[in-house]
C-alpha cells in the first residue's frame, strides 16, 4: 500500500486524540520537534501509534527505546496496522525514491527482514 493511503489513516487516526503535554527530546535536522505526545490519562500517544502499527519506530531519534523495539515487533507479528501490508515500505525510502536521490529502489525498500 503506498505510504501517503497509510498517511492519511494515521491523520485520522490522530485527529480523535487531544494531547495534554508534550515532553520534548530537542529537534531534527528540519527543526521539527521531537516529543512525545501525552493524553489528558496519561495515554503516549506514540506508543498507542507503534503498537496499533500506524507508524514506525524511527531509530535514529529514539535509538535503544526498548519499550517502542518491543511494541514494533509486537505490532509486525500480528499484522497490524502498515505490518499488514506483505511489503510495507520504509518512509524514509519511499520519500527519498520520490525524491530522485534513490540510486537503489531495492536495497532497503522494504520493511526489516
Amino acid at each position: 500500500m503506498n505510504p501517503r493511503c497509510w498517511g492519511n489513516i494515521l491523520s485520522e487516526q490522530t485527529a480523535e486524540m487531544t494531547c495534554s503535554t508534550l515532553p520534548t527530546h530537542g529537534y531534527d535536522k528540519y527543526t521539527r520537534m521531537i516529543a512525545d505526545v501525552l493524553l489528558p490519562d496519561g495515554t503516549n500517544v506514540n506508543h498507542t501509534l507503534v503498537k496499533d502499527g500506524w507508524c514506525w519506530w524511527y531509530r535514529k531519534y529514539a535509538p535503544g527505546d526498548t519499550m517502542l523495539e518491543g511494541l514494533e515487533r509486537g505490532a509486525r507479528e500480528s499484522r497490524e496496522g502498515v505490518w499488514a501490508d506483505p511489503q510495507p515500505v520504509l518512509p524514509w525510502v519511499y520519500r527519498k525514491v520520490r525524491r530522485g536521490s534513490g540510486s537503489s529502489i531495492l536495497s532497503g525498500l522494504f520493511g526489516f527482514a
